[in-house]
C-alpha cells in the first residue's frame, strides 16, 4: 500500500541513448593551388566524429591539433583567429587553406548551442559514471538536471 512518501531516489539518465556528439565541424577550402587531392576554393566538409570522405589526409592530420583543441573548447583567438571557434588552416605542402569551424551542439538533444566571446553558451551537467562534464541546452538542463547520469 503506498504512503505517499517519495523514495528520494533519483531517475536514471543513460547517455548512450540519448547522446549527441558535442562538436561538429565545416572545413571549407579558401585559396587554392596545385593540390594532388583536387580540393578547389568552395568545397567543403562536414563531419563530426568521423573523418571526411575526400578530405586530404595529409591535411587531415596536420589540422587534428586544431580540431581536437576545439573539440576541448579551445579558444582560437589565442592561435590569432578573429573568432573564437574559427581557424585558418595552410596544408603542409602550403598550397591550399581551409577554413575550419566549429560548432557546438547539446549533447543530448544535439540542439546548436551559441558561441560568444565568453565561450560556449550552455548549462552544465554531470555524468558521474565515468565521470565527465556535459554542456546542455537550457530545455535539458531542465529536464534532467535531478536526475542521476551514467553512460
Amino acid at each position: 500500500m503506498p504512503t505517499g512518501k517519495r523514495s528520494g531516489k533519483k531517475s536514471l539518465l543513460r547517455l548512450r541513448d540519448k547522446w549527441e556528439e558535442p562538436v561538429s565541424y565545416t572545413v571549407t577550402v579558401i585559396a587554392d593551388g596545385t593540390c594532388r587531392a583536387g580540393h578547389e576554393v568552395g568545397q567543403s566538409f562536414e563531419f563530426s566524429w568521423r573523418s571526411p570522405e575526400g578530405l586530404c589526409t595529409e591535411s587531415l592530420v596536420g589540422m587534428y591539433p586544431i580540431l581536437h583543441s576545439m573539440r576541448i573548447f579551445g579558444d582560437m583567438r589565442e592561435l590569432g583567429s578573429p573568432e573564437r571557434n574559427v581557424r585558418v588552416y595552410g596544408c603542409p605542402s602550403q598550397e591550399i587553406k581551409f577554413k575550419i569551424e566549429a560548432f557546438y551542439k547539446c549533447n543530448l538533444c544535439g540542439k546548436q548551442l551559441q558561441v560568444s566571446d565568453d565561450g560556449v553558451q550552455s548549462y552544465g551537467l554531470q555524468c558521474t559514471k565515468p565521470r565527465f562534464p556535459l554542456h546542455v541546452c537550457e530545455t535539458c538542463y531542465s529536464s534532467h538536471k535531478d536526475n542521476r547520469i551514467e553512460w
